[in-house]
């Protein structure tokens, strides 16, 4: 199963890939770093909120008391892994906040675990209170659609689609975005391009970066200034080029990570 790589701190709230967050959310007094692109693919309210109320925020204060970090964390921890493992005492704030998310089918599997954790006998744990029982569920559990892979897929078809093309055709990948009804126009939170001959490309840091050493180091170097401003939408994202590449073999690579 394709992952995004990432190192986690449970006691700072990380969910640190190879690249820096665009985004932090600040829960109950702790931070949770993540970014928009990933968050954006899996939950249709993420989407709508960095593209409307969050668009310009770089740092989210969450007041609601019933907002609960250790569940939010898990659940945006999954987000990148496709592996959801939470507190049996923070299932019920799990529910709540995949309702919210709009992450239907992991919300229908939550609401039946809690159920049935909630009538299960368990003598063989009865000396373990709720907290420190753990409930882990695999991404596969879930319909292809809503696992990871497919996420990663729908980001791919968006910046292909808002990607500029020497020639102006569509290739087969980008066809498939008229069966998705996704338009160009579409925000695809793109924040760095890469120019292969004639041809730019709308890309994400954290993919990049989480799949590709090489890119990782070429990133990190770009950091603070621009390689090349271009026409269109390009002249507000940094732009790194690559030589002796050729578009096809570029997209392929793409479609890889």
């Amino acid at each position: 199963m394709l992952r995004i790589r990432i190192s986690v701190s449970s006691t700072q709230g990380s969910i640190c890939s190879h690249f820096p967050p665009d985004v932090v959310f600040i829960v109950q007094g702790k931070r949770i770093q993540t970014h928009r692109v990933i968050l954006s693919a899996r939950s249709p309210f993420f989407k709508k909120k960095f593209t409307t109320d969050w668009k310009d925020r770089n740092e989210v204060r969450f007041s609601k008391e019933r907002l609960s970090y250790p569940a939010l964390y898990s659940l945006i921890h999954f987000f990148y892994s496709d592996r959801l493992e939470i507190a049996i005492d923070d299932m019920e704030d799990l529910v709540r906040i995949c309702k919210v998310c709009r992450c239907e089918s992991l919300h229908k599997v939550i609401e039946k675990e809690l159920i049935h954790q909630k009538y299960a006998d368990y003598k063989a744990l009865g000396n373990v209170d709720n907290s420190q029982k753990r409930y882990i569920l695999q991404g596969l559990s879930l319909p292809e659609e809503d696992r990871l892979p497919a996420a990663l897929h729908r980001i791919l078809l968006t910046a292909l689609s808002n990607s500029t093309h020497e020639s102006g055709e569509e290739d087969k990948l980008i066809s498939m975005m008229d069966a998705m009804q996704m338009e160009k126009s579409v925000d695809d939170l793109a924040d760095v391009c890469v120019k292969v001959d004639r041809n730019i490309f709308r890309c994400h840091q954290v993919i990049l970066a989480s799949r590709s050493e090489y890119f990782r180091a070429r990133l990190s170097h770009m950091k603070n200034f621009h390689e090349g401003k271009y026409e269109l939408s390009v002249d507000t994202l940094p732009c790194v080029e690559e030589h002796d590449l050729s578009k096809e073999a570029f997209e392929k690579m793409i479609e890889y990570m």
